[in-house]
């Protein structure tokens, strides 16, 4: 019924991780309720993929270079996970992300 994805900085470097993130996706076009965690990590940084998510996912394209199309679902996966509301947690508070508004607790 809901699924909590925790992002850290090296959740990009798992492609177990990105599988689920996949998986999960589809299950929330199927009504399940989908809430991210940002654990230490801006979810710009993954919206954009930059930092320790774009070089894992560099790593991944070169490590699965006959298979480019896998790394783009990961790649579309992330973009599409941060757009939704969550939790971001950021060295001792908590900021809520509700569609476009912000609080932090």
């Amino acid at each position: 019924m809901i699924s909590i994805v925790v992002f850290s900085e090296n959740y990009a470097s798992s492609s177990w991780c990105l599988n689920e993130l996949i998986k999960i996706l589809e299950c929330r076009n199927n009504g399940q309720l989908v809430l991210p965690v940002f654990y230490k990590v801006d979810p710009s940084e993954i919206r954009k993929q930059k930092g320790k998510f774009g070089v894992a996912l560099t790593q991944h394209e070169e490590n699965l270079n006959d298979n480019m199309e896998k790394v783009q679902r990961w790649r579309t996966a992330l973009t599409k996970a941060t757009s939704l509301s969550g939790f971001h947690y950021k060295e001792g508070y908590v900021t809520i992300h509700y569609s476009s508004m912000s609080y932090r607790v």
